[in-house]
């Protein structure tokens, strides 16, 4: 193998920290020869351009020792770039890859130190960030302090207030619009998801501290696409935020998508909030891949789970419950309730919903396509009464008719058909081996 092409390949092979490390050694050597270093996994925190922004120089760290400021380095491992966020009306940059020499200085002796910092991403398709830092030994408790203080500084600053707290979306924050009244379950499932809700809040809180446990309830909603779990979700927002307490929402609608650092940043608010905390996270499943698994596993077991004394409840969802593994269902604890959110299975249950709506347009005739409403989401009898209102629109009509609300269902049950078809149905292109009858092989391209 020629010699430039076996050295890209031995280098590929170097893990990235590896790299960092060796480059800070450089540097270290070159410019403090006479101190001995440790190198140690870094908090991503201190690159951030929030925490370099507001921390300022002079700031205290730890005992007598003062925070001096930071120089930028430029490293050929390193090409600086910056997330941002929107805070209220303002625009700000948020995690940074790059290379810092971060200063420290002795109040009374002016004794100073340094240290090497550098934060990269780990590659192309996924936005994570990894540090590390050389740290002369005696001083690893002050920079501990300083990581805490930057960590501190860049998490959200919850107050209590009349919407949702957004993490990891394109908005900040938004408005749940839906009563619990408004919620179509069976009466039953409706009842113990609230009594679960305000028992941990009202009573339970208390016995998690008792048993000196942090007060972290966790409950899943688990169905098919469109029985109504985000509906359920806004509406457990909106009581929560009549009740005074705070609430979060973990999105990944933004670029990055569903990341352990959304959930990460979630924690760290909800953890300091000064009061009662829902939080929700939807498509939970989205969130266990790869890494990212091991560490939610972590936080769900108790070890980096957010201690709010005040008490969190977080409210998770999934379209696809068997694509959560048995390490997270089948261990107690790390999900504490699992609520089933089924499809329409009561007629009774299928008109209210209907008439929800369909509003002043129900008539009592509309009964009859109740029948055809079961075992069907949420989602199917929402477009039902949608389409059945257009169809009125379309032929200037003041009222949905019958007709128009049959017309709805069957057509509505066509398209589901033509969707299912067409999956069952769908083989890709590609090179097939078929034998034929002369029991010669031949490739043939579909």
């Amino acid at each position: 193998m020629p010699y430039k092409k076996r050295k890209k390949r031995e280098e590929n092979d170097v893990m990235l920290y590896e790299r960092l490390v060796r480059w800070a050694a450089e540097y270290w050597e070159a410019h403090y020869p006479d101190v001995e270093p440790r190198s140690i996994w870094a908090s991503v925190e201190c690159s951030n351009k929030i925490a370099q922004d507001q921390i300022k120089p002079g700031r205290r760290v730890q005992g007598k020792y003062r925070y001096g400021g930071f120089d930028e380095v430029a490293t050929d491992l390193i090409v600086p770039i910056s997330d941002y966020t929107r805070r209220g009306t303002r625009m700000m940059l948020t995690a940074t890859s790059g290379a810092y020499v971060f200063h420290f200085e002795h109040a009374t002796t002016g004794e100073t130190f340094d240290v090497i910092y550098a934060s990269s991403y780990f590659d192309d398709d996924v936005q994570d960030l990894t540090a590390i830092a050389l740290v002369p030994e005696d001083k690893l408790a002050v920079w501990v302090k300083f990581e805490a203080l930057c960590a501190k500084t860049v998490r959200p600053r919850i107050q209590r207030r009349r919407d949702v707290y957004i993490i990891g979306g394109t908005e900040a924050y938004f408005a749940p619009t839906v009563e619990w009244r408004d919620v179509v379950l069976p009466p039953d499932l409706k009842s113990d998801i609230y009594d679960d809700v305000e028992a941990f809040f009202s009573k339970g809180v208390d016995i998690y501290r008792q048993l000196k446990l942090a007060p972290f309830r966790k409950l899943l909603l688990a169905g098919v696409p469109g029985t109504g779990k985000t509906m359920l979700c806004a509406a457990l927002a909106k009581h929560a935020i009549d009740q005074k307490r705070i609430v979060v929402y973990v999105s990944g609608s933004d670029r990055d998508g569903a990341t352990f650092e959304k959930i990460q940043r979630a924690f760290q608010a909800v953890a300091n909030a000064k009061y009662p905390t829902l939080l929700i996270v939807e498509e939970i499943d989205a969130y266990l891949r790869g890494d990212d698994k091991a560490r939610i596993l972590n936080v769900l077991d108790g070890i980096e789970s957010p201690n709010n004394p005040k008490g969190t409840l977080m409210v998770a969802t999934t379209n696809y419950p068997d694509a959560i593994d048995d390490r997270i269902f089948k261990r107690p604890g790390r999900l504490d309730r699992i609520f089933m959110v089924p499809t329409l299975q009561e007629e009774s249950l299928a008109e209210q919903m209907l008439r929800h709506y369909m509003s002043d347009q129900w008539q009592d005739e509309h009964r009859e396509v109740v029948p055809g409403l079961l075992n069907q989401p949420g989602a199917f009898v929402r477009e039902v009464a949608l389409h059945a209102r257009m169809l009125a629109a379309h032929d200037h009509q003041t009222q949905v008719t019958l007709p128009m609300l049959q017309e709805s269902v069957a057509s509505l049950v066509r398209q589901m058909k033509l969707d299912r078809d067409f999956i069952a149905d769908r083989r890709p292109l590609g090179l097939r081996i078929e034998k034929r009858r002369s029991t010669n092989h031949r490739t043939t391209l579909e």
